[in-house]
């Protein structure tokens, strides 16, 4: 599939929402791989350039509806960019005619079943890579698993306290139209919502998190809206099981962890990660602090929902599925200013 001579062809199913759009844009200019295919219900028949102009000359495709015969015989890899439900619902019909087809599901379809891989490759790079089914993680617990990932697997912290207080772009909540992010409710405005175990990520964080302790732990996790287009900021709390452990020996904890991850970057002390400088990236930027009063760790984490919380990461695992180089395609810096 990766012969020189015959690029992998690549098919985006719900390619004219924002993940799907994102896919389609970062593998325009991956010249490993071909598009192949797009599929959106709402415009089938239109060229993708007719629905974003921005890719005029670039995309010369288009649009069709969901069609299993089109998908099997014109893909070697596709992309669910779909509501919840769509994948879990269609991924067997094409299992069934076309078992070597590689599908990788950004929705919360395949997350939580055991014998999916989930798409996190900092912490299942060798499993992603022989799957033919991957779920790609949701964007708040890349984020907090990131976070979280050292300082667990190293038992410096007691994981039944742990609080995460997480902030996303109004991209996040997708392309449907909702009165509460109509411009003029999300403008100059700053809100919480589903709080106190309500949110559809806890069972995911929860899970993963779980897996490392070898125990059920739950988290504490509140989201908010932000008023910006895109990114995620998640600040987590935690206790400390050794008071006498020095800021400076966590922080080289996590470098240490890191230090082969091309996408994760623990900054160093006195600079705070931000959701600008990791804007249209793969990035995850990481900051840790000891709060001496307290005994509580603070991990500041931030990553781009749309790229590293979404289709970015998705194609991190495409490269991975298809023995590319995992960073193909997604080097790139924040976008200053």
């Amino acid at each position: 599939m990766t012969n020189k001579t015959m690029k992998p062809k690549i098919g985006i199913i719900g390619a004219t929402g924002y993940t799907g759009t994102v896919l389609t844009r970062l593998l325009s200019f991956h010249d490993k791989v071909e598009i192949s295919y797009l599929s959106s219900e709402q415009h089938a028949g239109k060229y993708f350039y007719d629905i974003y102009p921005a890719f005029y000359s670039q995309i010369n495709i288009k649009c069709s509806n969901f069609d299993v015969s089109k998908i099997i015989n014109s893909c070697d890899l596709i992309f669910f960019a779909t509501p919840n439900g769509f994948a879990k619902e269609s991924v067997p019909k094409l299992i069934s005619k076309k078992s070597t087809l590689k599908i990788i599901d950004l929705s919360s379809d395949f997350r939580l079943e055991e014998k999916i891989a989930y798409g996190l490759p900092e912490i299942n790079r060798e499993l992603i890579k022989g799957s033919n089914i991957i779920a790609n993680p949701g964007c708040y617990p890349t984020s907090v698993i990131l976070g979280l990932v050292p300082a667990l697997k190293n038992k410096i912290i007691n994981p039944n306290t742990i609080i995460i207080d997480s902030k996303s772009g109004i991209s996040g909540a997708g392309k449907q139209l909702k009165q509460e992010l109509h411009f003029c409710e999300v403008n100059e405005s700053f809100s919480a919502y589903n709080l106190a175990g309500k949110h559809r990520h806890i069972p995911e964080i929860e899970n993963e998190i779980s897996k490392i302790c070898g125990s059920r732990i739950n988290v504490v996790f509140s989201p908010h809206l932000l008023p910006i287009n895109r990114g995620i900021l998640s600040t987590i709390y935690v206790k400390l099981t050794d008071k006498n452990i020095k800021e400076d020996e966590i922080i080289q904890m996590y470098s240490d962890h890191y230090k082969n991850e091309p996408f994760v970057k623990v900054l160093p002390k006195g600079i705070y990660a931000n959701t600008k400088n990791v804007r249209y990236t793969n990035l995850c930027h990481l900051t840790v602090l000891k709060d001496e009063r307290t005994e509580m760790l603070i991990i500041v984490s931030t990553i781009d929902n749309m790229v590293k919380g979404a289709s970015g990461q998705a194609i991190q695992n495409m490269n991975l599925t298809l023995s590319l180089s995992e960073s193909f395609g997604l080097d790139t810096l924040g976008h200053i200013p």
